[in-house]
């Protein structure tokens, strides 16, 4: 009997180390456990508040676009009205004013509405796309090379008069290239903006 207890002393003194050693290995699992679900827990709240903010900055920057967009629109439709009012060729002229001071005045507003177009245009070039950029660049070189054309060609009518057909002339060819080739240019830059606005 005695050996048997001897037996279960030496088994227990051998057990007990055993099961304090899986006790504590439990133990600093369950705190590396809860370290590691507390960091987490943590990662994941900051992972969701750069989401928001990076969310808030894209829908600002989207909506700051959506604003260029309009007033980028609100010009293109505007300057070319302004062109085609300016190469008419039976403008209406104020009461009180000769046919060059009318022609000098709807000059002036083509020019003016012009020139605060492609300042907006490159304030504000970097909401663009390449595609977009190209297109206005090229708006803005179509629509001046036919205020030129037609602007040095009246000047020359101006100073040398000829029969009324030259200014008719004029004013038909610059009717003709507007349409051949500022209207598919902005027929492209509506189709483009279009896409960014998700149609």
């Amino acid at each position: 009997m005695e050996e048997y207890s001897n037996g279960l002393i030496i088994f227990i003194s051998a057990l007990i180390p055993t099961l304090i050693t899986l006790w504590l290995n439990e133990r600093v699992k369950g705190s590396v456990k809860n370290s590691f679900d507390e960091k987490l827990a943590q990662f994941q709240i900051e992972l969701n508040h750069l989401k928001t903010k990076e969310n808030f900055k894209f829908t600002k920057l989207h909506e700051k676009r959506l604003v260029v967009l309009e007033k980028t629109y609100h010009f293109i439709y505007e300057s070319l009205e302004l062109l085609k009012d300016y190469v008419q060729p039976f403008k209406f002229i104020p009461e009180g004013t000769t046919f060059e001071e009318g022609e000098r005045i709807l000059s002036d507003k083509f020019t003016d509405k012009h020139l605060e177009f492609h300042k907006y245009f490159n304030y504000n070039i970097i909401y663009f796309d390449d595609s977009i950029e190209n297109l206005l660049n090229s708006y803005f070189d179509q629509m001046a090379e036919i205020y030129i054309t037609y602007d040095t060609d009246q000047s020359n009518l101006m100073e040398n008069p000829q029969p009324e057909q030259g200014i008719s002339l004029n004013s038909k060819q610059a009717h003709t290239l507007i349409h051949e080739k500022l209207k598919p240019l902005k027929r492209q830059i509506e189709i483009n903006f279009r896409k960014l606005l998700g149609e």
